[in-house]
């Protein structure tokens, strides 16, 4: 089963989620602990956190055998004068990503009004009328920038962020350009917004060439609702967990991607507070050798 995955991680697993939280390790830290738990493929982590040096980046990766599959974009789509920071962020990572040899740009709508919702539907704000379309619009025209760069957009949709729920998903994917925006679905994520990710897989499958393999606590999920525990809160906490220790059906979720011929890449993430690099190099351990006992293989 998915022998062709390209299997990855991501800084985000050793608390590098932005880079306005305290205590982070240093990229050399983090791609030496990568390295070591024996990984082909990774993601850069925000930009900011390795320096703007494509050429660099890529031969600091080589030096530890990895090669780059993309990077996220953490900006908010949501607010009009942050527009024009979000575009420029996004030409930035384009460049970086593609200088190195990486692919794809993941969109993540980085909210902090939406945080404090984070998984509650019902309490969440939503954008109405022009907003709405203007938030389409901000996310597609980061497709047309990736393009420039010959890296794919793909948006993320996130916990505590306007792109979080079904109907929101659903909606981006009918108002944008498939070939400037596709969809990355984070296993996670997609349980934090009650939507089941191997249904929204199978609905678009060929829209979608990027996932994340993320496992989350129900236990934890229904507290931190009941609580109205913010976002980042909630990863403090722990909601998110190594896999096979959460409530994720991945046996399904692997089972749709190879019946589609999914072939990666697919970044294995749990989000954390930062941390000491060894508990987190130890969970990405234990969750591959869940996903090794599912048949999925670096």
């Amino acid at each position: 089963m998915l022998r062709e995955i390209k299997l990855a991680t991501a800084p985000v697993s050793w608390g590098v989620d932005h880079l306005g939280r305290a205590g982070l390790p240093s990229w050399q830290e983090v791609f030496d602990e990568i390295a070591k738990v024996g990984f082909k493929y990774t993601e850069l982590g925000p930009l900011g956190f390795w320096p703007e040096d494509g050429k660099l980046v890529k031969a600091q990766l080589a030096a530890r055998q990895l090669a780059c599959v993309g990077a996220a974009l953490l900006a908010s789509f949501e607010e009009e004068n942050l527009t024009g920071h979000a575009l420029d962020e996004a030409r930035r990572l384009a460049r970086l990503i593609s200088d190195s040899g990486g692919s794809f740009l993941v969109i993540v709508d980085w909210s902090e009004k939406r945080h404090a919702t984070a998984g509650r539907s019902e309490r969440a704000r939503r954008l109405e009328g022009r907003a709405k379309r203007e938030f389409w619009a901000r996310i597609e025209k980061v497709g047309e920038i990736s393009r420039e760069f010959g890296v794919q957009a793909v948006a993320h949709p996130h916990a505590g962020s306007n792109l979080e729920f079904e109907d929101e998903v659903e909606e981006l994917l009918a108002h944008t350009d498939p070939e400037l925006i596709q969809l990355a679905i984070d296993t996670g994520h997609c349980l934090y917004g009650q939507i089941d990710p191997t249904v929204l897989y199978c609905r678009h499958a060929d829209r979608t060439p990027y996932v994340n393999f993320k496992d989350i606590s129900a236990e934890l999920l229904d507290q931190v609702r009941a609580e109205g525990v913010a976002f980042l809160d909630a990863v403090d906490l722990g909601i998110f967990q190594p896999l096979g220790k959460g409530n994720v059906d991945f046996r399904s979720f692997g089972e749709a991607l190879s019946r589609n011929g999914f072939s990666g890449p697919a970044v294995i993430e749990q989000d954390r507070k930062p941390g000491r690099c060894e508990s987190a190099t130890a969970a990405m351990m234990e969750s591959l050798r869940y996903l090794s006992s599912l048949g999925i293989n670096r």
